[in-house]
């Protein structure tokens, strides 16, 4: 038989055992009740997604075109790869408990001051509208809050530490595309490089369908593998693929970027394909306290950027992008660098 001792440590253990049992039945009921108001369980019929913030006053709309194409504000090519991103959020995020009596009010307040509001679309009809708040004090959840709902829940995606209120922001130029060209040699029909202050440097490639390319300078054609290289010309044609920019300058205001605009530009890269041209009006960077290299090899002060330039997109005026010269200067060639060496 058991002593005293014992028997008042088995009733205790039972006790706490059943107390346990009965609070985690408690939640998982209430869990179970409500995770599938987050619950996505396919996110393919959704073709439409509102962020939007009170207080940052921004917003964005992500508008699916097709499977691999998604608009920013019905204007600019979307990231691919953070729209993924996003919907592999709502598909995986699930309720990991109910937001604690002591800080419900706090949550609620927090979440009406400073929360982002996402709408999700499917057909074009709205489906769920939701809040996402802050991230907790362990940063192992964040704070969402269901349109209509009772009270606010904390989230998260199992097997995943780190913030998902991150995922849903608001800043558009954000979520779209660096991409500027991306055309295979076989797609490209024409390419046209201008350089402004020395026209001698200028260059046309005809690349028709079927037909071998053509360097066109000055309108004239020059003959292959006698005047011009044909495998440096099919090489270049070949760079095109997956030019992107590095972003966006910060410490321009809008009085600097028409000033930059209304400069003449160093060159201007145009490229066909598809029926479709983009062009792209590169201007030289000058030289601010943080560029990596501030002079030349016999050290003398550099008066311009010789990694990076600005750039304007088509007849975007407004808007300055900076590009690398790591990145494009395999594509800023003169016509001299494809003639057949005598």
């Amino acid at each position: 038989m058991f002593n005293k001792k014992t028997l008042v440590l088995i009733i205790t253990i039972v006790a706490l055992a059943l107390v346990y049992f009965i609070f985690n039945n408690k939640n998982v009921s209430t869990l179970n009740n409500n995770e599938k108001a987050f619950d996505f369980k396919s996110t393919d019929k959704i073709d439409k997604i509102f962020i939007t913030n009170k207080f940052s006053k921004e917003y964005v709309t992500l508008s699916k075109v097709n499977a691999k194409e998604w608009l920013i504000n019905n204007e600019h090519k979307g990231n691919i790869s953070q729209i993924e991103i996003l919907l592999e959020t709502l598909r995986k995020v699930r309720v990991k408990k109910p937001v604690s009596k002591k800080q419900m009010n706090q949550v609620i307040k927090n979440i009406a001051l400073n929360g982002t509001k996402v709408e999700i679309y499917e057909n074009n009809e709205l489906i769920k509208v939701f809040y996402v708040g802050n991230n907790t004090s362990n940063e192992m959840g964040t704070y969402f809050y269901m349109d209509k709902a009772t009270e606010p829940y904390i989230c998260h995606i199992p097997g995943f530490n780190g913030f998902l209120n991150t995922r849903f922001y608001t800043d558009a130029k954000a979520w779209r595309s660096k991409t500027i060209f991306a055309a295979t040699d076989e797609q490209i029909e024409n390419i046209q490089v201008k350089w402004h202050q020395n026209e001698e440097q200028s260059f046309e490639i005809k690349n028709s369908k079927g037909q071998t390319p053509q360097l066109i300078v000055k309108g004239n054609a020059l003959e292959n593998n006698k005047i011009v290289n044909l495998n440096k010309l099919k090489s270049y044609l070949k760079l095109w693929e997956n030019l992107a920019y590095e972003g966006f300058p910060i410490n321009l205001s809008d009085k600097q970027i028409d000033s930059i605009y209304n400069t003449p530009p160093l060159l201007t890269l145009s490229l066909t394909a598809a029926g479709k041209t983009t062009q792209l009006k590169i201007h030289k960077k000058g030289m601010f306290e943080d560029t990596n290299i501030q002079f030349d090899r016999q050290g003398n002060p550099l008066e311009y950027d010789i990694e990076n330039f600005y750039a304007f997109i088509n007849n975007n005026t407004k808007e300055v992008v900076q590009i690398q010269d790591y990145i494009f200067g395999k594509v800023m060639k003169t016509n001299r660098e494809f003639l057949i060496k005598p």
